[in-house]
């Protein structure tokens, strides 16, 4: 009876972990980003052999919490380099349950259309960087197995390190699992292991948080590809939230006019 005991007991140990875990997580996904948001995203992009590039983009974003179906919808403006400024692009993401792919659109000036783009894998990154869109944005805690593997003291910060593996395969999550380092007193998440689906290591992310009203925003990001050696430096400015974007704002028509006619 005792060996029962003992793996009964361990078996509540673990099922402790997980709900621990699963908790941590909830928390670190319900960060209030704020209702919309609109910012300046600077990227410096170093490539492995040496070579660097620069994009700037305006970002007008919305959330939709469960609303009509919509999860967020996002405007990006190209401001830099000068052969890409005026164009845009546009995407609306429905909410993760409904398996209901995302809708994205993008607007070439010296063709005077917006065009919908057909869906593929998200291996686009935001300005061609190891940044998808999904990575900035929070995800459903029942689409993984979240598991507690270890407590980590970097500086003066205490973190949670939390592994997240989906549960099944989905065509537009580019992950294996991921491992998080989540801020014990605020559940901010300032480091991202990303694996690919074999298991190996694919990129790393450290985040800076900002505090905005009563929401947290991202002031700074670095991401280290560990497949091309590829560094990505975001910096977020004139980071404004709350300021009421209409649905209307999410349109072709806004994406035609241009960022500099716009609120």
């Amino acid at each position: 009876g005792g060996a029962a005991v003992l793996v009964a007991v361990l078996g509540m140990a673990q099922s402790g972990a997980s709900l621990l875990a699963d908790d941590i997580v909830q928390k670190s996904e319900a960060v209030y980003p704020g209702k919309d948001q609109k910012a300046k995203l600077t990227f410096t992009i170093k490539e492995s052999g040496g070579s660097e590039r620069k994009s700037v983009l305006r970002r007008y974003w919305k959330n939709y919490p469960g609303e009509s179906g919509l999860d967020f919808k996002v405007i990006v403006f190209n401001e830099y380099p000068p052969d890409a400024k005026g164009s845009s692009f546009m995407l609306w993401a429905y909410d993760p349950r409904s398996g209901k792919p995302a809708d994205r659109w993008l607007y070439i000036p010296i063709l005077n259309k917006v065009n919908k783009i057909r869906n593929t894998v998200e291996d686009t990154g935001i300005a061609s960087s190891d940044l998808q869109p999904g990575d900035m944005v929070s995800r459903p805690v029942e689409r993984d197995t979240h598991k507690l593997i270890g407590e980590e003291v970097v500086g003066n910060r205490s973190y949670y390190m939390i592994e997240s593996t989906p549960k099944k395969a989905e065509p537009s999550y580019p992950y294996g699992k991921l491992v998080k380092w989540i801020t014990k007193d605020t559940f901010l998440k300032e480091r991202i292991d990303y694996y690919d689906p074999r298991g190996k290591l694919l990129k790393t992310q450290y985040t800076t948080w900002k505090p905005i009203k009563d929401a947290w925003v991202w002031e700074k990001v670095v991401i280290n590809n560990a497949q091309t050696g590829t560094n990505t430096f975001l910096s977020i400015n004139d980071i404004k939230t709350d300021v009421g974007l209409q649905d209307g704002f999410f349109s072709e028509r806004s994406m035609k006019q241009g960022v500099d006619r716009l609120p």
